[in-house]
């Protein structure tokens, strides 16, 4: 087993730097640079000997694999730069300042699909081929092929922009201090409800077809077909299934 781990970590090394090198390639193959957003930010003050300079100081003057080379050096050290936005500050920071939210946004959304999309398979299973089954069908249907950004912008427009229930960007209102404790807590919440169903949307979609089709190998088993032939009644040998799930 360990010799098996070694193998896999030596094997992801190759593959680690295959994906940072694609990466790196996409970006440069994308139009604009951040020489050309400072400089069409600084107006008619921006010169070519100015940018000259900043691609110098950046090092954007220098061939493709040296850049990458550089790159990937600074990215080992976990040495990011610094943004190219006006305040100029370690993007490390930045990645810490918001990975915390990340981070909760991710665990509320894994507990959410958890949560609801268990009980959904073994229900869609368990009444296969019902009209609940056919429901959850096209739900996973339309889960699958909607992209996030395009539910992501008709949540806004609908919710934020048209009725204007749910705010469309950022943690707080500009007036959240001057809010009692309660009203915050609520603000907050509500700063949470479409990000959160935008994540929840695909992945809760996935899940319960995957545990509709989990269910259905398993209600098919011998120990399964025994237990419904000695007369137990079909919730009993649901949980029975939940409880004692063969490897």
């Amino acid at each position: 087993m360990t010799l098996y781990a070694i193998r896999r970590l030596l094997v992801a090394i190759p593959l680690l730097i295959g994906i940072t090198f694609i990466s790196f390639i996409v970006i440069h193959l994308a139009p604009g640079g951040p020489v050309d957003q400072i400089g069409g930010d600084l107006g008619p003050r921006s010169t070519a000997q100015m940018q000259k300079l900043m691609r110098e100081q950046w090092g954007l003057d220098k061939p493709l694999h040296v850049q990458y080379g550089l790159w990937l050096s600074r990215i080992v050290r976990l040495d990011f730069g610094r943004s190219f936005a006006p305040d100029g500050r370690p993007v490390l920071h930045k990645i810490a300042e918001r990975l915390p939210v990340t981070l909760l946004l991710n665990i509320i959304e894994l507990l959410i699909i958890v949560a609801v999309a268990i009980p959904i398979g073994v229900a869609s299973a368990t009444r296969q081929y019902s009209l609940f089954d056919k429901f959850t069908t096209m739900f996973v249907f339309v889960g699958f092929a909607t992209p996030d950004f395009w539910f992501a912008l008709l949540l806004m427009m609908l919710f934020g922009v048209q009725l204007g229930w749910l705010p469309i960007s950022g943690l707080r209102s500009p007036n959240w201090e001057y809010l009692s404790f309660w009203r915050q807590q609520w603000d907050f919440l509500g700063h949470l409800v479409l990000p959160i169903a935008v994540a929840t949307f695909g992945g809760l979609a996935g899940l319960s077809r995957y545990m509709r089709q989990a269910m259905l190998e398993v209600v098919r088993q011998d120990y399964i077909q025994s237990a419904r032939a000695k007369g137990l009644a079909e919730a009993v040998v649901i949980r029975f299934w939940r409880c004692r799930c063969p490897d």
